[in-house]
């Protein structure tokens, strides 16, 4: 266990940028709020994670691409120093070789010089991030390396808390479920790293962010109706099927929140709808878990109306 260190006198308020920290501590342990007598205690928490190595430093790359220091900012320069950072970030604190860092950053227009061109950018990118935060750019035997934990870059802590929230409903904890989704769905500021020209690279990262998107918008939805918030789930998953017509999870659980609200003959609709949508479009039928849903809903199967009976 870790030594704690005890805070030196207590705090009178928070900033932004503490309480934002705390909320990502009680999320880890599984807490909704701070509780009235637990205050100074994650305090002491929190300031001890904010010393370590790489915590007051956030990489925010869902969205345009921003790096943020104890709530502040930094200005990192022209578009080099930006990819430079978003392929460091990307390699999760690995190591990235010069030649595949060179790649992503200057793709066919390789400087002639690309070795020295590299060291003297990211030598201006170490001395725009500041004399704390530099130090976390670090030049190893196999390149160079972004030392940040996973939960300091949205990219990692959207993947973890969409994890976790996977977790507590497959627990049948629904609450602490919704919690970890929204929390997730709230770094979402935009396609990741939209102020970047595309490689194959963040390409392939982004296409497997908006797909962990799309799994949270749904398994939200999941976790409101395990709750019993049928209308929330409801408006939700209307808005939601518009975004994306054939992921059929949304129509299961659309179809499930309408049987849950008494609405059976439109449930049994919307299904029947989906199956014509499908055939037209794609010559496919509905996948076996619409089907059986269906099924159930036929022969009323009185487990479809148990909260925690999401599919």
């Amino acid at each position: 266990m870790i030594a704690l260190p005890t805070a030196p006198h207590p705090a009178a308020a928070l900033t932004d940028y503490e309480q934002r920290m705390l909320r990502s501590i009680l999320g880890k342990l599984g807490l909704d709020d701070l509780g009235p007598h637990t205050g100074q205690r994650v305090l002491e928490v929190a300031e001890y994670l904010r010393r370590r190595p790489g915590e007051g430093m956030r990489c925010r790359d869902i969205g345009p691409l921003e790096v943020e220091i104890d709530g502040r900012i930094k200005d990192l320069g022209g578009p080099v120093a930006r990819r430079i950072m978003a392929a460091l970030a990307l390699a999760d604190g690995a190591a990235v070789p010069d030649d595949r860092l060179i790649d992503q950053v200057w793709g066919e227009r390789r400087p002639h010089t690309a070795i020295n061109t590299l060291r003297v950018a990211v030598w201006r990118l170490r001395a725009a991030l500041g004399d704390e935060a530099r130090t976390h750019l670090q030049r190893t035997a196999a390149g160079y390396a972004l030392t940040l934990p996973p939960d300091r870059t949205d990219h990692g802590r959207f993947t973890a808390q969409i994890e976790h929230g996977r977790t507590r409903l497959a627990a049948h904890d629904p609450h602490a479920a919704i919690a970890a989704f929204e929390s997730a769905l709230e770094l979402w500021r935009g396609d990741p790293w939209s102020d970047l020209a595309s490689t194959p690279e963040l390409a392939g990262a982004t296409a497997r962010l908006a797909e962990l998107r799309a799994v949270a918008l749904e398994e939200l939805q999941a976790a409101r109706l395990a709750c019993g918030d049928t209308v929330t789930a409801l408006a939700a998953l209307r808005t939601a099927l518009t975004d994306a017509p054939y992921r059929e999870r949304r129509w299961e659980l659309l179809a499930l929140a309408l049987y849950r609200s008494g609405r059976q003959a439109e449930a049994l609709a919307e299904l029947r709808r989906l199956r014509t949508l499908l055939i037209r479009d794609l010559a496919l039928e509905p996948g076996l878990p619409l089907q059986t849903l269906e099924h159930r809903m036929l022969t009323q199967d009185p487990t479809l109306l148990t909260p925690h009976a999401t599919t």
